[in-house]
């Protein structure tokens, strides 16, 4: 799919080659911290209205923009940045959601999701008023599972995600329920698709990149919540709860030897607050552990990386802030409208008061540190044409690139992975 594609080249280049940021985050407040993620998206957006490619500085990274919207919307800031970014998606319809000449039922779910998060109406998006809602439903296959694309590495994370859309829209779909619930391991996690559901799901295999994962699991779980499938869903946060790794956050494959990563500790966590009705203490302490603090560099406060670099160096990652972002917020899904601020803070804005405590990488304990406070009436954070600074990279984080870059070469050949 064209968003997969996008998200697998562009992250791994960004964890290929941003510059470091230090440790800790900047309070120690969940929502504070929220709002100043949303500060980093921010001035991620250009004075056009969206967040570019990594490698093309003039190209929209459309999918990222798309899925900004919520984040933003979630922490409650950044009007004017949504207002700009809806505006261009607006205009950019077909551009993001044909691939193949057919509809993309992944990126038509993620425009719906930022039209609800605006505020905005999904039946009539945009200049050319596109019933997205309409357009989606249309994708569905006899089986049940939208989407025309090869399900193998994305089919339960796109129903999931088209099901999260359509309930934001005011719509259900028992087929693709049915579809979704077929598709569950008998641990109550699930796999990206099961080409034979009489077989059991394969167990985890870090070498193949296979078995249950995750990423699968919460937007599974997430659907399945909001379209009243409970019980269903319910085994699957049981599932993830089984594979939560010691510091509190997940890893992509569904097991507990999986590095913590902040995509799949975001998602993860968004699926427990929708399902539960609570935040997770524990997970996000492991998101706060990778979100750059008022000792890293301006440009990167607030941001968050996807993983800990050589000596525990953040590298400010944009999918990894996007997705990690709800989760700080502490909102159950779909993000809906609400009161938003204009403009966003400006991380770290005042100077250090107390001692407190802070999460730091790869600990779920917190440590003695320096916490500083945030105005009360944010500073405005300036839209920014330039994208983050670059550098060196670690080791860890270059490993993780060439395995996104090659899965984003695989896709260009023809697979498809999640929506």
């Amino acid at each position: 799919m064209k968003r997969a594609v996008t998200f697998l080249l562009a992250a791994g280049l960004v964890c290929a080659f941003s510059a470091t940021a230090a440790a800790a985050p900047p309070s120690t407040d969940p929502k504070t911290d929220a709002q100043d993620a949303a500060a980093w998206i921010a001035s991620q957006v250009t004075a056009g209205g969206f967040i570019p490619q990594a490698t093309n500085p003039a190209a929209a990274n459309l999918s990222l923009t798309a899925q900004a919207i919520p984040a933003l919307a979630s922490a409650g800031v950044g009007k004017t940045r949504i207002d700009a970014m809806l505006a261009y998606l607006g205009a950019h319809v077909d551009d993001f959601v044909v691939s193949g000449g057919a509809d993309n039922a992944g990126s038509l779910a993620y425009l719906i999701l930022a039209a609800v998060a605006a505020g905005a109406d999904p039946t009539s998006f945009g200049t050319a008023h596109t019933n997205l809602v309409a357009r989606l439903q249309a994708t569905q296959q006899p089986s049940g599972l939208f989407g025309a694309a090869d399900p193998s590495f994305d089919g339960a994370f796109r129903e999931g995600l088209a099901l999260l859309a359509l309930h934001a829209a005011g719509a259900s779909n028992a087929n693709a329920v049915t579809w979704l619930q077929e598709q569950q391991c008998a641990d109550g996690s699930w796999t990206a698709f099961r080409s034979d559901t009489t077989v059991p799901c394969p167990a985890v295999d870090p070498a193949t990149f296979s078995g249950p994962d995750t990423n699968s699991t919460a937007l599974a779980v997430t659907g399945l919540e909001v379209q009243g499938a409970t019980a269903t869903a319910a085994a699957g946060v049981a599932a993830l709860n089984a594979v939560r790794n010691a510091d509190g956050g997940w890893g992509f494959l569904s097991r507990r030897d999986q590095a913590t990563d902040a995509n799949s500790t975001g998602v993860v966590l968004q699926a427990l607050r929708t399902v539960n009705g609570t935040a997770d203490s524990a997970g996000i302490n492991a998101l706060l552990a990778l979100q750059a603090g008022c000792t890293a560099d301006p440009a990167d406060r607030g941001g968050i990386a996807f993983q800990p670099g050589t000596g525990g160096t953040l590298v400010p990652d944009t999918f990894a802030t996007v997705q990690a972002t709800p989760a700080l917020a502490e909102v159950a899904l779909p993000v809906t409208s609400g009161p938003l601020a204009a403009d966003v803070p400006t991380p770290c804005a005042a100077a250090a008061t107390t001692t407190t405590t802070v999460a730091v990488a790869g600990s779920t304990t917190p440590l003695p540190s320096t916490t500083f406070v945030v105005d009360s009436v944010p500073s405005v954070v300036p839209g920014s044409t330039d994208l983050p600074r670059t550098g060196s990279s670690s080791v860890p984080l270059a490993a993780a690139a060439i395995f996104l870059v090659a899965l984003g070469a695989v896709f260009v050949g023809g697979s498809r992975r999640r929506a």
